[in-house]
């Protein structure tokens, strides 16, 4: 059977490095749809498929939404336009020389949307096509939306792409001399997750101070003991992260019928250097960690868009000084080599609920497909000259 273009765009395949610009087709689903002027049949192609999104690159060779002006009179500056193909973008912009485009899903889509919906005026589909469609930003974050009323923790994940499809461009030099390589990875959690920088000591007492006082909205002045203790807690672990290298950690703070939810997670970034002879360092852990697997400890590597990850999930204690050793945790340990096989980073979540272990491991695994990797920008590309006549929101 032959692949559609759909299904060609979300494979394991790379782009061409000598073609950046030029990734697979774009969405025949979508394209469909324009053709039944029916804005909800618009609104499930963009939610279950790929749409192709003007890009530029920034000096870290990055790829970002390329915004357009909105019309004359319009409240908010900035129009977003969506594309079904590549043909249709080169007819929308005619002469104008930015070609660059990535494809983006629903889980790129939607933050950018939320993050930036203050200066967005529309989401226009096929803006120059025979079948244009103009949608609301809510509108389109509505449709986007799977149904966060039956999945209020986001706790499914049917995407199965991997981490995500944005920083395959920048990646398409990574094997090229003076191309990119990855040098950090950004964590796209919803609004229900509370971060903690490990990396400024200023900011993580504010936050954890926040965090406090969140979950501790309801105890009133009886619960002055608790929020302190707690306080405590969250500031010792931030510490020995942060000491251990931890960049940043993050909480869920949704809270259940019964109780809250607790999940946690903290990012750390290993630089390896070069990997030595034909043992990648993804192997070298795996490793060093298979020797040590107790008989209900799972060990599994999967291949993605983006690269190979090693999942480690097992049962642990909690820390002896927080006075947590008698508490079973579910520990899972994500470790996803950085393009360019020079640093290696380690998503490593732990929760008290080990009694619903694959409810979590589908919840972590929907936080590691949500994230991208940063880019270090190739030797020869330069970032745009002209961000007047082509706007970019990051």
């Amino acid at each position: 059977m032959s692949a559609s273009p759909e299904d060609r765009a979300s494979g394991p395949s790379r782009p061409d490095p000598a073609d950046r610009s030029r990734p697979a087709s774009g969405s025949a689903v979508l394209a469909a749809a324009l053709l039944t002027d029916d804005r909800d049949t618009v609104g499930r192609a963009l939610r279950d498929g790929v749409a192709v999104v003007p890009h530029l690159e920034r000096e870290d060779g990055t790829p970002q939404v390329r915004v357009f002006h909105a019309p004359v009179g319009s409240a908010k500056p900035y129009d977003v336009c969506l594309f079904s193909s590549p043909e249709a973008l080169e007819t929308f912009l005619g002469d104008d020389p930015g070609r660059e485009f990535s494809l983006r899903r629903r889980d790129s889509l939607a933050p950018f949307l939320t993050r930036h919906g203050a200066v967005l005026e529309r989401v226009v589909v096929d803006p120059a096509g025979p079948h244009p469609m103009v949608l609301g930003v809510a509108e389109t974050l509505a449709a986007l939306d799977l149904d966060p009323d039956d999945d209020p923790t986001g706790m499914s994940d049917d995407s199965g792409a991997g981490i995500s499809i944005e920083g395959l461009h920048a990646m398409a030099s990574v094997d090229e001399p003076g191309g990119s390589r990855g040098i950090g990875i950004e964590l796209n959690l919803p609004d229900h997750w509370a971060l903690i920088d490990l990396e400024d000591e200023a900011q993580r007492d504010l936050q954890i101070r926040a965090i406090v006082k969140q979950q501790g909205a309801g105890l009133g002045d009886r619960g002055a003991g608790l929020r302190r203790d707690l306080r405590e807690q969250l500031t010792a672990v931030a510490a020995k992260a942060a000491a251990a290298g931890g960049q940043v950690m993050a909480y869920l703070v949704l809270p259940g019928k019964d109780a809250a939810l607790a999940l946690n997670l903290t990012l750390y970034w290993h630089d390896l250097g070069p990997e030595a002879g034909e043992v990648t360092h993804l192997q070298r852990i795996h490793d060093r960690i298979h020797p040590r697997l107790g008989p209900d400890d799972e060990l599994t590597v999967t291949d993605t868009l983006s690269g190979p990850f090693l999942r480690h999930v097992r049962v642990g204690r909690g820390a002896a000084e927080l006075g947590g050793q008698d508490v079973s945790l579910l520990l899972v340990d994500y470790w996803a080599p950085a393009p360019g096989a020079r640093s290696v980073a380690r998503l490593a979540f732990s929760t008290p609920h080990v009694e619903i272990r694959d409810a979590i491991l589908g919840l972590t695994d929907k936080v590691l497909f949500a994230t991208e990797w940063l880019m270090s920008a190739p030797g020869d590309v330069t970032g745009p000259t002209d961000a007047d006549a082509a706007p970019v929101l990051a």
